[in-house]
């Protein structure tokens, strides 16, 4: 009978979802041992890894212990592609989103403010296959600041310039707030990798962010 057919192909589709979210769990598991020997290659002797712990299938919270960084209880969370849900992997992938690294940690100080600066890029033309002519002047836009505050002070230019001096390590997102966690960063996972290219090593622009913070009274 046709419901006994139904049930077959239920319980088939079952184990194929099964099957598949057991082999990507199993891939980010070894995955994510890779990126570990990353974090501990770009610590450098600036502190250890004091603890890993799997938040889901595809979220790894690594916690951290640094020597004479002025960071108290930094972690790290690592975000994979959801690889082992099929659905959700598919729409990572058509809203282009990459795989990354958030550092998260309080300072010694709890910072007066509250500021998140976004990595963005755009490029654009009135038309896509507008040519650009050779008489056409080009000028190149530096930084600018959306703010909700009409009475900011000028010493935010301090945090926008460590952002942008650290330009090597690519970051996509900076958080400084009063709460805890009193600073966050998040970078591309790329960054990590031993071909990377990346001058600048992770942690000494980590560690000058936050002391951009502790230089900036806003």
């Amino acid at each position: 009978m046709w419901w006994r057919f139904l049930g077959v192909d239920i319980a088939a589709g079952a184990v194929l979802v099964a099957a598949w979210y057991l082999v990507f769990l199993r891939l980010n598991r070894k995955r994510g041992g890779r990126i570990l020997h990353w974090i501990e290659q770009a610590l450098e002797g600036k502190g250890l890894i004091a603890g890993v712990k799997w938040l889901s299938a595809s979220r790894m919270q690594v916690q951290l212990r640094l020597f004479d960084s002025g960071f108290c209880r930094p972690s790290m969370l690592v975000h994979l592609l959801p690889r082992e849900t099929p659905l959700q992997w598919v729409i990572s992938l058509l809203r282009r989103r990459r795989e990354s690294l958030t550092f998260e940690s309080d300072l010694p100080c709890a910072p007066n403010f509250n500021l998140e600066v976004q990595n963005h890029r755009w490029c654009g033309r009135t038309r896509r296959k507008l040519v650009p002519d050779k008489n056409w002047t080009l000028a190149r836009v530096g930084p600018f600041l959306i703010t909700s505050r009409p009475d900011w002070q000028h010493d935010i230019q301090n945090m926008v310039e460590s952002t942008v001096a650290s330009r090597d390590c690519n970051f996509i997102q900076v958080k400084f707030g009063r709460s805890t966690p009193h600073f966050s960063a998040t970078i591309p996972l790329t960054t990590l990798q031993p071909d990377s290219n990346v001058e600048t090593g992770v942690f000494d622009a980590l560690k000058d962010l936050a002391a951009g913070a502790s230089a900036s009274r806003f």
